[in-house]
């Protein structure tokens, strides 16, 4: 558990730590709105500067190899000044700042005349009218991780605090430089997360090229320009066979090799390429334009099987791939980019079951898997009253104790004829038909009885429930889950309602109306798949929410993916700053655990500890006193 930052005091006379912890909002709000580094560290040094009488501050980052200090924020001083300290070695060198970082601790020159650190820059410290300086390393680490964790610690580089007259720190001042610097380290972690965050929801970060949803947006603008009359463009898309062999014989480096070695290969193809995507871990698609006939598209599909299939150097070893492709045309299978992309995938189904290195351009009798869905659609209207749907719980376990504190509820399908159907496969399809009004009504009533009886036995035990998008914008919400509650006889706070990051920030005044309406009911709200969405940390201050749920995608990598790794950190540590617990979903391994324990991720979730399971086979877990199968 992260230690908690002490609250601004009452009085409107703050002491110095009081008031930038009052004041971070303003940092915090700039990094919410994408401001760029300089910007936000100009911003902290502003802040600061108003908290400690008579400082005028600067932040000196280290540069890539972590050898060299360079002002990157110094709003208050002399830019001569500052461009004297751009350079300088991390060591004992001219400055506060170079011992600071060489130390790893805080540096205190009360007096720069008689100190020997500054003998070097001592003329222009003097012109710029400085006599003292306060040095605080700046870490990548902060609040947020375990008690007694190790791990090593990343210096990004140095707050420095300059005084016009001789001046040495009192305890409550040498408190608050440590607590600023502190801060410094949170914002650089934060605002550099937050671009690659930004950046892998646009883009592969393997090969760089855009994603599925990029690269659907491109098509649609493309496909409005284009005359049916006329115009021609084609959608292929590639999977590589059996890719998954690759990465479990030869490890995930050779395997990323391929990826973007077929990359490039794609990219440079044909020049009417107008777009290449990555879509899965093994799929890329292709947008060729200026297409002239059917028949050209057939050359071009077998010239990629070619390209694809033709040896790959990996330092001096030849490394061979095959690849299953399908495609579609405009305006013959489809006008719209959804319509070509089903279709080009119904193609793609086909050539696979033909096995290694085929392809197959659509034709109308491969809409089996439109079928397919049809029949789902018409059976789930009779799931309910046939009773083909079940509720199981999968544990949530506290990351302290090792012990299960609660559970999140999963419906699942039974179906007759197809077997037990997953929420990700039909969920979907209740959104489309309307079912999921009376699916989630269903859900939620149960998970109500099942927790009151669980209670009786485990009183701080609580269940999550999953809300879709539908049933968070009905008006009738709040009335629903008001009556399904109190009907049956369970304290609200044992209920918590999970709505996703993008249904949270879709229309974000109405969400806050919705979610204050849910919290004045007892209930604890968490935000789902956070990091996946577009949130403001502005909003995220004003929601009335108890817990962050880190999206399983970036939980999956760690600790190995150091932007993983570094946008877990971040998550911990602003949710810990704005007083939320977080849980961490999609834990598989004892590694995994380990590391999000010693991040401060107060509630672990994931196969690791168990599947989901149902009522009977959790009560089992409850009674054996489970613990975490790694500790």
């Amino acid at each position: 558990m992260s230690p908690s930052l002490p609250q601004p005091a009452a009085s409107t006379q703050q002491d110095p730590t009081s008031q930038i912890l009052f004041r971070q909002s303003r940092v915090l709000d700039l990094i919410a709105n994408g401001g760029e580094l300089g910007e936000v560290l100009a911003e902290f040094c502003l802040t600061v500067e108003d908290s400690l009488s008579g400082a005028r501050c600067s932040v000196m980052l280290l540069d890539e190899n972590g050898e060299n200090l360079a002002p990157e924020a110094g709003p208050g001083l002399p830019r001569e000044f500052l461009d004297a300290l751009t350079g300088i070695p991390a060591g004992l060198a001219p400055g506060s700042s170079s011992a600071a970082v060489y130390r790893n601790q805080t540096v205190i020159s009360s007096d720069l005349e008689s100190d020997p650190l500054w003998d070097g820059l001592g003329e222009q410290a003097a012109a710029a009218g400085i006599g003292a300086c306060w040095s605080a390393p700046i870490r990548s680490t902060g609040w947020g991780a375990g008690e007694g964790a190790e791990e090593e610690v990343r210096l990004f580089g140095t707050l420095d605090c300059y005084f016009d007259e001789p001046r040495r720190p009192d305890e409550e001042e040498t408190r608050f430089l440590a607590i600023a610097a502190a801060l410094a380290g949170l914002a650089i972690n934060t605002s550099r997360a937050q671009r690659s965050v930004g950046r892998q929801q646009l883009y592969d970060p393997v090969t760089g090229l855009p994603n599925r949803r990029v690269f659907t947006r491109e098509l649609r603008r493309v496909i409005g320009e284009l005359s049916p009359q006329g115009d021609k463009l084609a959608v292929v898309l590639v999977d590589l066979d059996h890719f998954k062999e690759v990465n479990d014989t030869f490890g995930y480096a050779v395997g990323d090799f391929l990826l973007r070695s077929v990359a490039q290969r794609l990219l440079e193809f044909r020049d009417g390429t107008d777009l290449v995507g990555r879509f899965g871990d093994d799929e890329f698609a292709l947008m060729i334009s200026e297409i002239e006939r059917g028949e050209e598209v057939r050359e071009l599909v077998e010239r990629v099987l070619r390209e694809v299939s033709r040896p790959h150097d990996f330092g001096g070893q030849e490394l061979k791939i095959s690849a299953s492709i399908g495609g579609s045309i405009f305006p013959w299978d489809g006008e719209d980019g959804q319509t070509l992309l089903r279709n080009a995938e119904n193609a793609l189904s086909t050539a696979k079951k033909q096995g290694r290195s085929h392809y197959r351009l659509y034709a109308p009798t491969m809409g089996g898997y439109a079928f397919e869905k049809l029949q789902l659609k018409m059976a789930l209207g009779y799931a309910l009253e046939n009773r083909e749907l079940e509720v199981l719980y999968q544990p949530k376990v506290d990351g302290a104790s090792q012990r299960i504190v609660g559970a999140e509820a999963l419906v699942y399908w039974n179906n007759p004829a197809m077997g037990r159907i997953g929420p990700s496969r039909f969920i979907p399809l209740a959104e489309e038909t309307g079912q999921i009004v009376p699916i989630g009504e269903w859900v939620l009533k149960t998970a109500c009885r099942q927790a009151q009886s669980w209670r009786s036995t485990y009183p701080d035990l609580t269940v999550a429930v999953n809300i879709s998008a539908i049933q968070f914008r009905d008006r009738a919400f709040a009335d629903t889950v008001r009556a399904i509650v109190g009907n049956s006889g369970l304290d609200p706070n044992a209920i918590e309602i999970e709505i996703t990051e993008s249904v949270a920030m879709h229309e974000v005044e109405k969400t806050l109306d919705r979610l204050n309406e849910l919290a004045r009911l007892g209930l604890h709200i968490s935000i789902d798949d956070f990091g996946t969405g577009y949130s403001s940390l502005a909003y995220l201050k004003r929601f009335p929410i108890n817990t962050l749920k880190i999206d399983k995608s970036f939980v999956l990598t760690t600790p190995e993916d150091k932007e993983n790794t570094a946008i877990v950190k971040a998550v911990v540590a602003l949710a810990h700053l704005l007083g939320l617990s977080v849980v961490a979903e999609g834990v598989e391994n004892a590694q995994q655990a380990a590391y999000l324990r010693q991040e401060g991720c107060e509630i672990l979730q994931g196969f690791h500890f168990s599947r989901p399971v149902d009522a009977r086979a959790f009560s089992r877990l409850l009674k054996s006193g489970f613990a975490d199968p790694s500790a």
